[in-house]
Parts: C-alpha cells; structure tokens; sequence
C-alpha cells in the first residue's frame, strides 16, 4: 500500500505553524524577561520613604514618596521616549500602577531625563527624550503616593513605552516588570 504524497506535506505544513507559534510565544517570554532588542534598561536607584503630615482636629495624611533612578541604553539606534508617566492605557512613557494593603492614590508623578547627547523632541503636545545610538539617557522617575496610616504600598513600573521614530503609528514595549521598595504607612 502506498502513502499518500500530500501526507508528509500536510505534516510540514502543520509542523511550520507549530513553530510560528512557538516562536511567538518566545517572543513574548523574552520581552516580560527584559531581553528588548532596541533597549537595554538598568535600574541605579529605588527609594521610598513614608511621611506623616499631621493636622490639628482632622486625621493625620499618609503619603509615600517613590524615587527610581533608570538608566536607558539605546543600542542599536535613536530612540524616542515619552517623558510622561501614567497609570491608564494611555500612550506614555512609563505605565506604573500601586500596588498595597489598602486604597491609594497618586498625588504627583513625574519624569525628567539626562545624559550625554540625549536632547527632547515636542510633537504635538507629547515631549519625547531621544537618546542617540549607543547613549545613556538617564530616567529619574518621581511619584509620591496619598494612602491610609497602617497601610503597605509600592509602586510597580509595568511597561515603557518608546519609538524608532517620532511619526511611528505604534510603540514598542518594554515589558519587564520593575517594582519598588514596599513602604508601611505608619
């Protein structure tokens, strides 16, 4: 009996969609572990302190001030970073979300960037630093946090989201998740 030819095509058809698949999937993977093509991102410093503001006949504020200190490498090629910071799904630079015991809230989140050759770029109402190939822009990320007394928090840095160029439709995604340290409101 013989076999069919169109089998072993039908197996190599099959085989090929396994391995885009796989490779998808690895895709993803990498980019979660931090391994990014066009970036390459070091933390230098994670600070966080608790401040009590006392008030006469009301309840005491809890607020927590976070400090990270990012140093971006542009590898290969100029990128374009948003210098904005934001909780939502918004387009901007750096996505972060509180993570804690109890309910809080941002009052003040900043961005400001340095470094050698790193210059900043308005389009629109967006301000971008660009970090020329194989330069350092330096990432000093400021957020101070309003929580309740007896509460932990941190703030948690998801996502970075930069582009090859200013007129890019889309941006790419750093992904590895940078955490604070976690601060008892007390």
């Amino acid at each position: 009996m013989k076999k069919s030819s169109s089998e072993p095509t039908k197996q190599i058809t099959k085989l090929t969609k396994e391995v885009a698949n796989l490779q998808a999937e690895l895709a993803i993977v990498l980019k979660a572990s931090g391994v990014d093509e066009f970036i390459e991102v070091k933390r230098q410093k994670n600070q966080a302190r608790f401040e009590r503001i006392k008030r006469k006949g009301e309840v005491d504020k809890a607020v927590g001030h976070y400090f990270i200190s990012l140093d971006i490498t542009a590898k290969k090629q100029v990128v374009y970073i948003p210098l904005s910071i934001a909780s939502g799904k918004k387009p901007t630079g750096f996505g972060y979300q509180i993570e804690g015991t109890g309910e809080g809230e941002i009052a003040q989140a900043d961005v400001e960037c340095r470094g050698e050759g790193v210059t900043q770029v308005t389009l629109g109402t967006i301000v971008y630093a660009k970090v020329p190939a194989q330069k350092v822009g330096t990432f000093r990320i400021t957020v101070t946090i309003r929580g309740r007394l007896g509460k932990t928090y941190k703030l948690i840095l998801y996502r970075i989201n930069y582009k090859l160029s200013v007129t890019d439709a889309r941006y790419q995604q750093y992904l590895k998740q940078m955490d604070s340290e976690q601060v008892k409101f007390s």
